[in-house]
C-alpha cells in the first residue's frame, strides 16, 4: 500500500496544481516572518522569539512536494496554524516529531489550516486536496461551530468565513442547537466519508474549537497565554499533539 501510494502521489504531483484547489491568500508563499495575524508586537504578552515559516502555497506545512513513510494531512483554524507559539511549538509538528521519535520513519505534515476558518473550510480543503497528496492519516482540530463559509459579497467567485455574532444569532439557524446539531455533524460526517473513501485513517476532536477529549474523556480547555494574548500556549499544543499521537499509534 505505501508503495502504491508513493507511486500515484507522484503521479498526482505532475498536474496538483493545475487542478483548482484552495490557496492560502492570508499569508505569504516561500517566507519566515516574525508576526502575524493577531500576534502583533502591540499585543504581546512575552517577548518569546517566533517564526512563521510559509511552505511554498502560503502554509504553515511541509512543502506539498515532500513525502515520506508516514504522511499526515492536518487542517483547521488558528489554532492548528499555532498562531502565538513558535514554529517547532505547534500541535503539527509536535505530532511529526514524536511519531518520528517513536517509529525512526520519515514523517511529512502537510498543514493546511488557517486563521479564521470555519468547519466548512477543513470539510472543502480536505475534499480538494486528499486525492492529490494522498495522506496516510488526516488529523483536524475543528473550528468554532459558529463560524460558516459563505459567498463572499465582494466577490461571489470567493467564499469568506462569517462570524455570526449578531443580534439574529443564533435565530437564523432555526434554533439553538442547529449548529451543533446540524452543521457540526454534517461535517463530522462529510469529512468521515471523504477519507473513507482515499483509505485513510482520520482523527478529530469531539468537541469545536475550545476544548479536546483524551482517550478518556477529559477535557482540555485552552487558555489564553500565547504571545498574542489570545491563541493558546505550548502547553495546550503539547496535550493536542498526544491525543493525536496516541490515536494514530
Amino acid at each position: 500500500m505505501w508503495k502504491q501510494k508513493t507511486f500515484l502521489y507522484q503521479q498526482n504531483m505532475r498536474t496538483a496544481w493545475t487542478k483548482e484547489l484552495f490557496y492560502s491568500t492570508l499569508y505569504p508563499p516561500n517566507m519566515t516572518v516574525e508576526w502575524l495575524d493577531t500576534d502583533k508586537p502591540e499585543n504581546a504578552i512575552n517577548d518569546k522569539k517566533i517564526n512563521y515559516t510559509f511552505n511554498e502555497y502560503g502554509f504553515r506545512s511541509d512543502s506539498f512536494e515532500d513525502r515520506g513513510e508516514i504522511n499526515i494531512l492536518v487542517c483547521g483554524c488558528s489554532h492548528t496554524v499555532g498562531v502565538g507559539v513558535d514554529q517547532k511549538d505547534n500541535w503539527a509538528n509536535l505530532l511529526k516529531q514524536k511519531l518520528q521519535t517513536a517509529t525512526n520513519k520519515k514523517v511529512v505534515v502537510w498543514n493546511l489550516a488557517t486563521s479564521g476558518a470555519s468547519g466548512d473550510y477543513v470539510v472543502r480543503t480536505v475534499y480538494k486536496t486528499i486525492d492529490i497528496l494522498l495522506p496516510d492519516y488526516v488529523c483536524v482540530f475543528w473550528p468554532p461551530t459558529e463560524r460558516l463559509e459563505l459567498p463572499s459579497i465582494e466577490d461571489y467567485g470567493y467564499f469568506t468565513q462569517s462570524f455570526l455574532d449578531d443580534d439574529n444569532y443564533p435565530k437564523s439557524f432555526v434554533n439553538d442547537d442547529w449548529l451543533e446539531d446540524y452543521t457540526f455533524v454534517k461535517n463530522n460526517i462529510m469529512l468521515e466519508k471523504i477519507a473513507n473513501h482515499e483509505f485513510c485513517k482520520l482523527y478529530t476532536n469531539k468537541k469545536a474549537h475550545s476544548t479536546i477529549a483524551n482517550v478518556d474523556g477529559e477535557m482540555f480547555p485552552a487558555n489564553s497565554e500565547a504571545r498574542d494574548g489570545l491563541h493558546p500556549n505550548e502547553d495546550w499544543h503539547e496535550l493536542v499533539a498526544d491525543y493525536f499521537f496516541k490515536k494514530i499509534q
